[in-house]
């Protein structure tokens, strides 16, 4: 949170339950979190903008030269390979345009547009628009940077089995930037965008719900105003929705969609290894048995929970979430609000797998030798990813809380 650098208390409505709750002046190092549902409202240290800008103009240099730089060089009897970040580009190009498309989308396009905000916004100080705040916000929750980190990681433990790898200039240059990415993932969050576009002005009465007060507050860009006053969002332009209750909906059409596609993209090759003339397919379990039975047991620890584990218990999770809170009145919403929070943090890190066939697919081109290609499972296991991720967020969490709040009025 860049914003409430100021001595004085501010009261804030909780995105997660909706409650009024008073924070104190800020102190760094004291992270401030809703008294009811847990959920961190500030963090313990707070950086403004123009410092933000800072590093991410360095970031931005660090990530150019690793785009060009040697990034490393594999070799395998007597025939040896370079290979850049930019080759990426050239290898996908090809054959497989949707896969280009989502690494350059969630590693390339997504943190580069959260760069250049930043440092307009910090060291200019121009204008933000609602379009650069919508754009921001959805580049900041599908930026993907720290799961490409851990799907380079997991390459190149497989390939270590396959090939000798050397790493040079551009893998460190990649790795600095990928740690300042992340850094400022967490400290420019989209909230912090939108209050340059225009900052709230209501008076919200602590220890009560914003329902209660008549109190919207947007799902989209965290704005707070009176439901009375207005149809749309004054920041965003959105209609006003006091709950997402059309959220069951959505989400359980999302969710079938993603079983529909789990199928394919488990039973079908993700990947086909050629070597010498012979080409062999493996689905993900398959890779799993092959990564374990080479005694890389953490390796296989990790695409087995990424890619198997997690998709089926995230749609699980969600259907169990939605059917308690619709149907049964929440005996725990604490837990159950903890539970949501990590089920939608959780959701992208299955893209892991996606990024380890792009990254092999791109590095292990010896002509003749040994290639290796995507198969269509990939397809259809990145669209199961993308889609959980967006039947969590249509989920408004502040549904679990609203059998309580109604009892608490009745009770009065």
């Amino acid at each position: 949170m860049i914003n409430n650098l100021t001595g004085k208390s501010q009261v804030k409505l909780c995105p997660s339950c909706d409650w009024a709750v008073t924070l104190p002046p800020y102190k760094e190092g004291i992270k401030c979190s809703c008294p009811r549902c847990g959920a961190t409202l500030r963090s313990g240290r707070i950086y403004s903008l123009r410092q933000c800008a800072v590093i991410s103009i360095a970031a931005l240099i660090f990530f150019v030269l690793s785009l060009f730089e040697p990034f490393l060089s594999l070799s395998t009897l007597g025939i040896n390979q370079e290979m850049r970040l930019i080759s990426i580009f050239t290898v996908l190009h090809t054959d497989w345009l949707l896969l280009l498309y989502v690494c350059v989308l969630f590693t390339f396009l997504f943190p580069l547009f959260m760069l250049f905000t930043i440092i307009w916004t910090g060291l200019f100080n121009l204008k933000i628009t609602p379009i650069i705040g919508e754009i921001y916000a959805f580049s900041h929750r599908f930026c993907m940077i720290d799961v490409f980190i851990l799907g380079v990681l997991v390459s190149l433990i497989k390939l270590t089995a396959l090939v000798d790898v050397e790493f040079h200039t551009g893998f460190i240059l990649s790795g600095i930037f990928s740690v300042m990415m992340i850094w400022l993932y967490t400290k420019v969050r989209p909230q912090d965008i939108w209050d340059k576009v225009k900052t709230a002005k209501v008076d919200i009465i602590p220890g009560i719900t914003g329902k209660n007060q008549h109190l919207s507050l947007c799902r989209h860009c965290s704005f707070v105003y009176d439901s009375r006053s207005y149809k749309k969002c004054p920041r965003c332009g959105h209609i006003r929705q006091i709950r997402n209750y059309d959220c069951y909906q959505k989400a359980a059409a999302l969710l079938l969609s993603a079983i529909i596609l789990y199928f394919p993209s488990n039973l079908y090759p993700i990947m086909f290894t050629s070597y010498l003339g012979n080409e062999t397919g493996s689905n993900i379990l398959e890779g799993v048995v092959t990564l374990w039975q080479m005694d890389s047991y953490f390796v296989a620890g990790v695409i087995f929970l990424a890619s198997i584990c997690i998709p089926v218990l995230k749609i699980i999770a969600l259907i169990i979430l939605m059917i308690i809170v619709k149907y049964r009145r929440p005996q725990r919403p604490k837990l159950l609000s903890k539970f949501y929070r990590i089920v939608a943090f959780i959701g992208k890190w299955s893209m892991i797998d996606v990024f380890v066939v792009i990254i092999m697919t791109s590095v292990v081109r010896f002509s003749g030798l040994m290639t290796i290609d995507p198969g269509f499972a990939i397809i259809t296991f990145c669209l199961v990813v993308i889609i959980t991720m967006f039947a969590a967020e249509e989920f408004d969490e502040r549904l679990i809380w609203d059998p309580i709040n109604e009892r608490r009025k009745e009770s009065r």
